[in-house]
């Protein structure tokens, strides 16, 4: 029935807000600012929804770590579609995703997410790929901060999966901050699960102390990012008895 309930709700706000997507549209060709933060709060209160009627239960830590005063890039392991859902409620600043490009496959689900500000990830075309990665850059360079999931796909083992080449480029090209983020629990919310039933679920979501590769020389900037992955991996494992209580 949880289910059954959220489904509803996702597919009927996804259609009935889409009048509210075209007035948006509308409205970034005066003053695309205020379409942006339009659309943050009509995104975040659909994922809070979603994440309350699933019976998603959030906890957060470190979100001392996270600069009021910048835009920075969020690097998280990558679990569940939930991932997104729980990391945007929990981050106060407005906020976009990178994705794969597939994602465009949803009707009309991306509308929604071009208007927070997401790009897209064409992993079969170099050429694409390095567009979108500049791209992201730009975006964040503008004010916007941006998450990504550097593992490339949601990760149903216990270790981390290899991060992408191509992940920390961004940060490096945008000349920002990088925020590690260790997701704990929202495989449980549906993947985990028999033909990914929604449950209920304990979320752990800890944002962990800045990463500043500014003025890093190569090989010190290789080293610096190299520790992200096993950073994350450590702090996952630390909260993985505060799901299972």
């Amino acid at each position: 029935m949880r289910t059954i309930i959220t489904v509803l709700f996702a597919v009927l706000g996804i259609i009935f807000c889409f009048p509210y997507h075209l007035y948006l549209k509308q409205l970034a060709k005066k003053d695309q600012d205020k379409a942006y933060i339009k659309a943050q709060k009509l995104v975040k209160g659909f994922f809070g929804a979603v994440m309350f009627l699933t019976g998603c239960k959030r906890t957060v830590i470190g979100k001392e770590n996270i600069p009021t005063d910048q835009p920075v890039m969020f690097v998280g392991n990558h679990r569940s579609y939930f991932d997104i859902l729980s990391c945007h409620n929990a981050i106060d600043m407005p906020l976009g995703f990178m994705s794969k490009d597939n994602i465009k496959d949803i009707p009309l689900l991306y509308k929604y997410m071009d208007d927070i500000g997401c790009t897209y990830l064409d992993r079969t075309d170099l050429k694409k790929g390095l567009e979108t990665i500049l791209q992201t850059a730009d975006i964040i360079k503008s004010g916007h901060s941006m998450m990504i999931f550097p593992e490339g796909t949601r990760n149903k083992g216990d270790e981390l999966l290899p991060f992408k080449d191509g992940a920390f480029k961004i940060a490096q090209k945008a000349g920002c901050l990088i925020i590690p983020v260790a997701i704990c629990g929202t495989d449980k919310c549906m993947e985990a699960n028999k033909h990914n039933f929604l449950h209920s679920s304990k979320v752990v979501i800890e944002f962990l102390e800045p990463v500043d590769i500014r003025g890093l020389k190569p090989k010190e900037r290789k080293e610096v990012l190299d520790a992200i992955p096993g950073k994350i991996q450590a702090a996952r494992l630390k909260n993985l008895p505060m799901i299972e209580k």
